[in-house]
C-alpha cells in the first residue's frame, strides 16, 4: 500500500493548509513525496485517523500551523545543506506504519538520495583510477573529490572545482602523517600526463598548482568499459574489437573496418549489422549525387556513445525487471514450505520449541530454490551498480 500526498490551500479564516493522503494500491512498497525540504523544526499540528491494517491506510489528514507561511518555508529551503545524507522535510513519508507520530516539535527527516549518488560516483571514479594507474592515484583522487564535494551543485558535475596542491597535501596528512610530498607530486604529474585526461592543471597560485578532476571523462571511461564487456559477452571478441575501433576512429567504411580490425570482410559485415540491430552502432549515408544512388554513396559506420549509454540503461531496467519476476516466481513455487519454516522460526523467537518435518522432495526443492534465489539476488546487486552508472551519473 502506498500513500501519495496532495496539497490543498485553504483560504478560510483559519489560514491552514491541509494535506490529504490517499491510499492506492501499487507494486512498490516505497512511498514517494514531492514536498520541499527545509531546515529547522517548525511547530505543527498533526491529526490522523488510525488505519485499519498495515496494508490499508485511508483518509489521513494532516494540518499545518498557519504561522508557518510559504515564505518562511522557502527561506528555510535555501539554508538546507545539500551535502547531508539526511535532510529535514515538511511533508510526511510513511512506510508500513499504521499510525503517525504527532507533536509540536517533531522533526521529519528523509534520506538525501542526491548526496548518496554523489558519493557513489566519487567512489566509482576513484576505483577506475586505482585500476588504471595504481592504488596511490585512486586514494589521491578520492581525497581531491572529498575536498571539493561541498562545492558541487549538481550530482552529475562535469568537473570538480579547482583544488590546490597544498590543500591536497594537508588533507592527506590528516589521515596519514607519514605521507611524502615528492610522492604526491609524482602521482599528480602522472595523472595530469595521462592520455585519458583524468585530471587537469588549471593554473597556479601561492599554494601551488591547481587541479580539477574531469569526472565526466572518468564516468565515460567507466561506461565504455562496461559496454565493451556487454558487447564481448553478446557478440564475441571480434565485435568488441570493431566497437572499440569505431569509438577511436569515429566514421569508417566497412572495408576500412575490416582492414584495421584484421577481420574478413564477410564476418565484418555480419558483425556490423548485428551491432546495428542492437543499436550499438549507427550507419550514416553520404551521397555524392542528389539521386542517392547506392553505387555513388558512402556508408559510414560510427558509435554514438550517448545513444549507446541510453540503450544499455533501458536494457538494464528490463533485465532487472525480468530477474525480479523470476525471483518472485521461484519463491512462489515453494510458498507452503517457506510458510512452515517461517512459523517455526516465529515460535522459536518467542521462546518456544518447534520442529518441521519435510519430505525428501521438499528438501530437494528447498535447496534448489535457495541456490537459485542466491544467484538471482547476487545478479540484482550487480545490476543495481550498473543502473547507477548508466542512469544516475
Amino acid at each position: 500500500m502506498q500513500i501519495g500526498y496532495k496539497s490543498y490551500h485553504n483560504n478560510d479564516a483559519t489560514g491552514e493548509t491541509a494535506l490529504l493522503a490517499e491510499g492506492r494500491q501499487t507494486r512498490s512498497p516505497v512511498s514517494l513525496v514531492d514536498t520541499p525540504d527545509f531546515k529547522g523544526s517548525p511547530k505543527r499540528r498533526i491529526e490522523q485517523l488510525q488505519a485499519n491494517t498495515m496494508k490499508e491506510v485511508s483518509d489521513v489528514k494532516v494540518q499545518v500551523r498557519s504561522d508557518e507561511s510559504r515564505e518562511s518555508l522557502k527561506d528555510s529551503m535555501r539554508n538546507t545543506n545539500p551535502n547531508k545524507l539526511v535532510t529535514p522535510m515538511c511533508g510526511i513519508q510513511p512506510t508500513f506504519t499504521t499510525q503517525l507520530l504527532s507533536g509540536e516539535d517533531d522533526a521529519l527527516w528523509r534520506v538525501n538520495a542526491d548526496e548518496f549518488n554523489r558519493r557513489f560516483r566519487h567512489i566509482a571514479c576513484a576505483a577506475l583510477v586505482r585500476e588504471k594507474v595504481n592504488e596511490a592515484a585512486g586514494h589521491l583522487l578520492l581525497t581531491m573529490l572529498e575536498i571539493t564535494r561541498t562545492n558541487e551543485i549538481k550530482v552529475n558535475e562535469e568537473r570538480s572545482s579547482p583544488v590546490s596542491e597544498a590543500d591536497v597535501l594537508q588533507k592527506l596528512r590528516e589521515s596519514d602523517a607519514q605521507v611524502e610530498i615528492e610522492s604526491i607530486k609524482r602521482v599528480l604529474e602522472k595523472l595530469t600526463a595521462d592520455t585519458s585526461e583524468l585530471i587537469s592543471c588549471v593554473g597556479e597560485n601561492h599554494r601551488g598548482a591547481n587541479y580539477c578532476v574531469n569526472m565526466r571523462r572518468i564516468v565515460d571511461l567507466i561506461r565504455i568499459k562496461e559496454v565493451e564487456a556487454v558487447v564481448r559477452e553478446r557478440f564475441g571478441g571480434p565485435a568488441c574489437r570493431i566497437f572499440r575501433l569505431l569509438l577511436l576512429k569515429r566514421n569508417l567504411e566497412q572495408k576500412q573496418i575490416a582492414e584495421m580490425a584484421m577481420i574478413p570482410v564477410k564476418d565484418t559485415r555480419e558483425l556490423l549489422y548485428k551491432l546495428l540491430k542492437a543499436e550499438y552502432v549507427q550507419i550514416q549515408e553520404v551521397a555524392r549525387t542528389s539521386d542517392h544512388a547506392p553505387s555513388r554513396t558512402f556508408y559510414l559506420w560510427r558509435v554514438d556513445l550517448l545513444r549507446v549509454v541510453e540503450q544499455v540503461g533501458h536494457e538494464l531496467y528490463r533485465t532487472t525487471s525480468n530477474l525480479r519476476a523470476r525471483l518472485i516466481h521461484e519463491l512462489s513455487q515453494e510458498r507452503e514450505t517457506l510458510m512452515l519454516l517461517e512459523r517455526a522460526q516465529d515460535k522459536i523467537a518467542r521462546g518456544g520449541e518447534s520442529t518441521v518435518s519435510l519430505t525428501s522432495g521438499q528438501r530437494v526443492n528447498l535447496i534448489r530454490m535457495r541456490t537459485i534465489a542466491t544467484r538471482l539476488e547476487s545478479s540484482l546487486l550487480r545490476l543495481d551498480e550498473l543502473v547507477l552508472i548508466f542512469n544516475f551519473m
